[in-house]
Parts: C-alpha cells; structure tokens; sequence
C-alpha cells in the first residue's frame, strides 16, 4: 500500500508504502509534482504521478481542503487512461488530527503510474509586462509572478498560468446530506404562523429598495392653464393659497405660497445626486409616477411626472436602458410624485474595466524551482508585435484629462491567449520613457496604453444638447405629448503642437440606451468605447464632431415658446408629419407668428415712447433756463414747438399700443380657441417611455 499525504494547501506530498509484508518510507518525489498551474481566480491546478504495486494507493488530505479536492481530483491509470475509483470515511469520522484518508483502489495486480490531477486554493498570479521599441520595431515582453505559499518547494516543475476568465467557488460535496420530509396527520389542525415583519417592498413579484421619494410641488411642469382638463375643481383641492392648483410647483405658485405667508414650496429634487448615487450602482432602476386626488386623466398625469424625472437623469449621465418608467396613476394613500425604486433580484453581473476577457493560458517552457515560502517571476512571453507610438485623448476614465492627450503605445497582441491586467513598462531607444496599466486584451486584438502625458496634444472640447419631436403620441387642450429624439453633442478641436506628423485617438464612450448618430468615419470599437483616429500634420488643428441621441417621452405646453419653437422644427422636418396635426397646427403657427410681431410692435412703441418722454424732460428742463433770457425768444419758441411735437408723438405711439394690445388680445383668443379645440392621438402609440 502507498500513502500519499496532502497538506494544508494539498502541495506537500509524504508517502509510506508497504509491498507484500513489509513496509518501508518513500520519500515526497515518488509522488512528484510535475505541473504547477495558477489562475486568477483564487485557485491552483496540479499533476503528480506516483506508483502503486500492491493494488490500492493511500491519500491523506486536509479536511479543511476536501470539498475542493473532491470536486475536482481525477486519478487515471498513465498506461491505460482508465478512471479508477476514490473511496474515504463520511463526514463527522475524520482522524483526530483533522485530515481524511482516502483510498484509490486497483483491481489489476502489478506495478501501476497512476496520474492524480486536482485544484486547490492558491494566491493569484500577477502579469507584469514590458514593451521595447526601437524605431519601427515594438516587442512585448511579458512575466507572470507567482508566489509559493504551499509549504513544500517545487522542485524542477513546469509552471503555468492560465485563464482568468474561468468561474471558482467553493462546494460542500462531503457532508452527509438528508431531505426532510414532512410528518402529516389527517386529524391534525395547524395554525398558520405570520410571515416575519419588515420594510421589504415588492412590486410586480420583484424585491425592490425604495432610494428616493420626490414630491409632484418639486417637480417642474407646464402652466396652471395647461393643466386645466386634469382639476375637477379648484374646490376640491382645497387650497388655501388662493389659487387653487396644488402641487404644480411653478414658479408663479411658489410665489404666490411666499407672499401669503404660507409653507414655500419645496426645493428641486437633488437629481445630480441621484444620478451620481445610481452611477455607482449597477441593474434596472424604476422610476414610478403617481397621480393626485383631484386629478383627471391619472395614467397620463403619473406618465408625465415620472417621464420629465427619467428625462433629467439622463441628462446626467444615467444610462437610458438602467430606467424604466411605470406609471401608476392613483394609488390609494399615495400622494401625486416620484418614487425611484432599485430591484434587488439578482442579475447578470455588471464587468467593469480589468474584469477577464476569454481566456488566458501560458507555461514556462523550462523546469522551474521555487522553494517554499519564495515567489518567482516565470517569463510567459517574448515576442515581436505591430505598433508603433500614437497619442490617445482620454476625458473619460477615472485618470483621463479633458484639456491633453496621452503619450501612447498602440500594438496588437501577438498571442493566442488574453494578456491580463497589468503594469506596462515602456521603453524607447534603450531608456524608459513611461509606463500604464493595461486592460485586458484579447488575442490578436490592439490595444493602445497611456504611458505619458507631454501636453504637446491640445484639445478644446464643447459640449450642446438639442431635443427634436421624432414622434407625436397624443394632444390634449395645449399639452402636446411626444417621443423626443434627445440629441448630446460633442465637438472637439484638436491641435498639435509637434514639429512632425502623428495620429490621435480619440476615446469615446456610447452607454447603453445611446445610438451614435454623427462621428468621424474610421474607428475601433472596445466594449461601449469607440476609439476614433485622427491624423495630424505638424501644427495641424481638426475639429471632430460626435453626436448621439436617445428618446425621450416628453410633455410639452404648445403655447409656450418653447413648445412652439419644437413643433416649428418637427413640421419644417416634412418627413412623416401626420396631416391631421400638421394642417391645423400650421395655422396657428401663422397665429402665434402674428402674436409674436404684434407683441415686437408693441415693445418697439412703448420704446418709443421712454425715448420721447426722457427728451420731453429734457426739453422742459431747457425751456425753463431760457424763459427770461435776453436775445432767447427764437430759441425757445424752437424747443417749445419741438416739445409739442414730441408730446403728439407719445400721444401717437400710446393710442397704438392700445390698438395693438387689443390685437394681440383677439389673436391670442383666436390661439387658445384654436388649441382648445385641437386634439391629437396616434392610433398606435401609448404615452409610455421608449424602452432600450
């Protein structure tokens, strides 16, 4: 029999064997280790070989470690490749000193190799990597750091290092596992116990965390008139600041509160906060809207609120496809506002910068020793790769700088495998000049790293949002629901202050929910990162211009001049405009026209009239200093007919402010009349927001 003892790690190999009657001590290397391969996740793969001449071979391990010795040992017989049974006590037997014998059992008699491959814990391995360039000439260099902490020396192994992508856990596959089986009685009567209390929220059979509650006063909205076909009445809504239109939130309603001494509306929702909160989260968030007592058309009215609160954590930075809308409507004890709830069901896990990508695999290609308790560095790859030295302009990452771009090393992975994470040395001409940190890169993919920053790569950048109507979904009364095309833009002025030629990339980021809609023609892509190539002469400034957009659902008031200015663009637009809003609404577009240069007349006049009135004041100024002067009479008849002609002219101009008001007074009845009775809805569509 031969015993092969494991210890703490399952490294340290002791055996004793006994042939026939007898038996004698072998030392650790009849059982060798031959093969040593760590990974990045926490875990190290084996091979020894030993050999058996009695039948049956004896392995002591750890009880601390047999779960992953378990899950994972195969023994094989070397000649024939044949799988031989593993057999060792039940939980709760182990041997006092606390490791578990097993028994590997060998039915043919004589001397058999026996192969014994298993995984255990062990610290990961660390790639570090260097890169030369000489010229036109680029070379990687890369090692793995790989640290011993077994107990037992490896002596003359093959060491490797492999995938980092591979999943690990641990697994209780020795304890004695027995189904409960429940004990029922046809006369026994159970009383139903209560479920344990708490603050868990469920909806739609989802756990979710309630992360902020924002009331329908703090949210921005339409006019008190826009709103009209939503109030039963202003009695109803009892009131008490007049006006009778509770929890709008406009500014004329929050003034109105100041100047009666009542409760000042509250602040704003803290929205960058919010956005900032769920930037550093990951998962599908639900923005729920809900509707007030008082209100008429709920769905719509919740829609809106929790539409405008989605829209504006965009515009913050929120990923589009992270929110999604429910509107509500009326929920009893539920007041008119914004709830912002997290799922809290798992999901696939978010993979941030450095998380693996494919797999990895490398093995020195000589016999390494490495004592216990010591680390070594095994040199993994030494190859010539294609690149060369660009710049890259990164605003993006947590170390990126928006005013220059980075001295870079572009090259593509000569390998077969994934180089992992890792600081990268440059060097250049036999000096250093630099070093980064790597992503991972897959095989035979390029890779640009940052190692400098010589500020000799100017970029100015401005940043615009512009939203067009690509969408009417219904109108009601002046409150024109639609689907916003919401455009971010960004432009880039690039100068180089370099005396040669050289090329830039430009990194830029498209979250999900975001659609690139302009940017230059020539780029890699790298996950959600676009990296775009410019070309610059010596002195040379480009400028790029980057565009993306995203929908949004959007409430607007279409006698504002904001709403008239986008429903100006949408029907100027010509594509798909719906003839049933297009003709009507073009009419009043002349009204608003209309109102517009009559209101200019109007502001044009009374201008007029603060000009003639201060040189009416001056003149009556003058005509006093002259009244008694000798050799003043013609003088002052001048002035005094040059007054009487500016006081016709004010006379002139009031009585056509009047004529005007009353203009603008009809045009604007004429307006209103015309939106009242103007009403919209597409056959198809819901008021719901667009999902990614």
């Amino acid at each position: 029999m031969r015993t092969v003892a494991l210890t703490a790690l399952l490294m340290t190999c002791g055996l004793t064997a006994a042939c026939g009657t007898y038996a004698s001590h072998v030392e650790a290397d009849d059982a060798a280790l031959g093969r040593v391969v760590v990974y990045r996740n926490g875990i190290a793969f084996y091979e020894r070989t030993a050999q058996v001449t009695d039948g049956r071979l004896s392995l002591t391990v750890p009880g601390d470690k047999i779960n992953d010795f378990l899950k994972s040992l195969t023994v094989k017989d070397a000649k024939t490749g044949e799988t031989l049974p593993v057999s060792f006590p039940t939980a709760g037997n182990n041997a006092s000193d606390g490791k578990v014998e097993m028994q590997v059992q060998i039915a043919e008699p004589g001397v058999h190799d026996v192969v014994l491959t298993y995984i255990t814990e062990s610290p990961a391995w660390k790639p570090s990597y260097r890169v030369m360039v000489a010229g036109d000439d680029v070379k990687i260099q890369g090692w793995a750091i790989v640290d011993n902490t077994s107990g037992e020396k490896w002596d003359n192994v093959r060491i490797g290092v492999g995938s980092s992508s591979a999943l690990s856990f641990r697994y209780d596959l020795r304890s004695v596992r027995t189904v409960f089986r429940e004990t029922l009685k046809g006369e026994d009567r159970f009383a139903v116990a209560p479920p344990t209390g708490g603050s868990t929220y469920t909806t739609d059979g989802r756990r979710v965390q309630v992360l902020a509650n924002v009331d329908s006063a703090a949210i921005p909205s339409l006019d008190d008139d826009a709103f009209e076909p939503y109030l039963e009445s202003t009695a109803q809504l009892g009131d008490n600041t007049g006006g009778g239109r509770r929890g709008h939130g406009t500014k004329a309603d929050g003034n109105r509160r100041a100047t009666t001494g009542a409760t000042a509306a509250p602040a704003p929702p803290p929205v960058a906060e919010l956005a900032a909160q769920l930037n550093r989260s990951s998962g599908k968030v639900m923005i729920e809207g809900y509707a007030g007592e008082g209100e008429r058309d709920a769905e719509l009215r919740s829609s809106d609120r929790a539409n405008w609160l989605r829209n504006e954590l965009i515009r913050e930075g929120v990923a589009p496809a992270r929110l999604e809308v429910v509107a509500k409507g009326k929920v009893e004890g539920q007041g008119a506002g914004v709830r912002l709830v997290q799922a809290e069901e798992p999901g696939s896990p978010e993979l941030a910068d450095g998380d693996p990508i494919g797999e990895s695999h490398f093995q020195s290609d000589a016999l390494v020793t490495v004592d216990k308790g010591t680390s070594a560095m095994i040199a993994i790859m030494d190859d010539k790769a294609d690149g060369d030295i660009v710049y890259l302009y990164d605003a993006e990452s947590a170390r990126g700088n928006e005013r220059y771009a980075f001295k870079a090393i572009r090259f593509k992975n000569p390998t077969d495998s994934t180089l992992e994470t890792g600081p990268m040395t440059v060097y250049g001409d036999g000096r250093f000049i630099g070093e980064g940190l790597s992503e991972p890169i897959p095989p035979h993919a390029t890779a640009v790293v940052p190692f400098a920053l010589d500020r000799e790569i100017v970029v100015d950048r401005e940043g615009s949002t512009e939203d067009r109507i690509a969408r009417l979904v219904t109108l009601q009364r002046g409150v024109l629901r639609t689907e916003v095309q919401h455009t971010k833009q960004t432009r880039l002025k690039v100068t180089s202050l370099l005396h040669k030629d050289t090329v830039v990339f430009v990194r830029h980021t498209v979250r999900k929910g975001w659609k690139l809609v302009k940017s230059p023609e020539t780029y890699e892509q790298t996950g959600e990162a676009h990296l775009f190539r410019v070309a610059l002469k010596a002195g040379e400034t480009k400028t790029l211009e980057i565009a993306e957009a995203t929908p949004l659902v959007k409430a607007v008031d279409v006698r504002s001049p904001a709403g008239v200015e986008l429903v100006r663009a949408y029907l100027e637009g010509g594509d798909e405009v719906d003839a049933r809003f297009a003709e009507p609404m073009k009419k009043l577009l002349a009204i608003h026209t209309e109102m517009a240069n009559i209101t200019q007349s109007i502001e044009g006049a009374r201008e007029r009239v603060e000009e003639f009135r201060a040189r009416m004041n001056e003149l009556q100024g003058q005509i006093v200093s002259l009244d008694g002067v000798r050799g003043g009479n013609s003088l002052l008849k001048h002035l005094q007919q040059k007054l009487r002609e500016m006081s016709d002219r004010v006379q002139q101009d009031t009585i056509a402010v009047v004529d005007l008001q009353q203009q603008l007074m009809l045009a604007r009845i004429r307006f209103q009349d015309g939106v009242s009775e103007l009403s919209f809805e597409e056959r198809t569509a819901a008021a719901a927001p667009p999902q990614s």
